[in-house]
């Protein structure tokens, strides 16, 4: 009497199974995971949804492994990915988290010196990097900055710039820029000298 094992071929192990993800905004996740066998076919979804190859979504196949590949990230691709092997009822999941990043003001370029003689211009431009786009707010001396008759401030995604025109000696300073959103806050500062009138 002869006795036979009876092996289903369909079936798949995941041998690395894929793993919960964090990334940054406009970053690039890749979920990957091994699987037992070369010729496994395998779709991915997302929250239910099946995943087709565009510009954002990139599938790799490399022997037994597996990936899905999500370029420039964004807060809504915080969602549950599942990998299904086709010819069975294998599957596995992952989670993956967009985050945004932490605001900052740099200091990309001023037009004038920090210190210049009384009855000029004045320009400052900062550079505010942040997600999502930040409220920005200009103080000089704990005092909110308002734009008036010499006052101007241009605000425009990525830069804020302030100008003074006919400076005085009450324009001496220090001017600070606050960038907030929903991540925290960032500031960065400059101290502006306004000199006597040059005779």
């Amino acid at each position: 009497q002869s006795s036979y094992t009876i092996i289903n071929s369909h079936s798949l192990e995941f041998t690395k199974p894929l793993e919960d993800q964090t990334v940054e905004e406009e970053a690039t996740a890749t979920l990957e995971c091994e699987v037992s066998r070369e010729n496994a076919e395998v779709r991915w979804f997302r929250d239910g949804q099946e995943i087709r190859k565009t510009k954002k979504y990139e599938m790799i196949v490399d022997g037994c492994k597996r990936a899905l590949v999500i370029h420039d990230c964004t807060l809504d691709d915080s969602k549950t990915y599942n990998l299904f092997n086709v010819e069975g009822t294998e599957t596995d999941s992952v989670k993956l988290i967009c985050e945004v990043s932490k605001p900052s003001a740099d200091v990309i370029w001023y037009k004038g010196d920090t210190e210049l003689p009384e009855g000029g211009r004045y320009e400052q431009i900062k550079k505010t990097i942040s997600k999502p786009e930040p409220r920005v707010k200009w103080t000089k001396a704990d005092l909110v900055l308002k734009p008036d008759d010499r006052v101007s401030i241009d605000t425009k995604p990525g830069h804020s710039m302030v100008t003074i025109a006919k400076t005085k000696r009450d324009d001496s300073s220090t001017y600070i820029i606050e960038a907030t959103n929903s991540s925290g806050r960032a500031t960065a500062t400059v101290d502006v000298n306004i000199l006597g009138k040059i005779n």
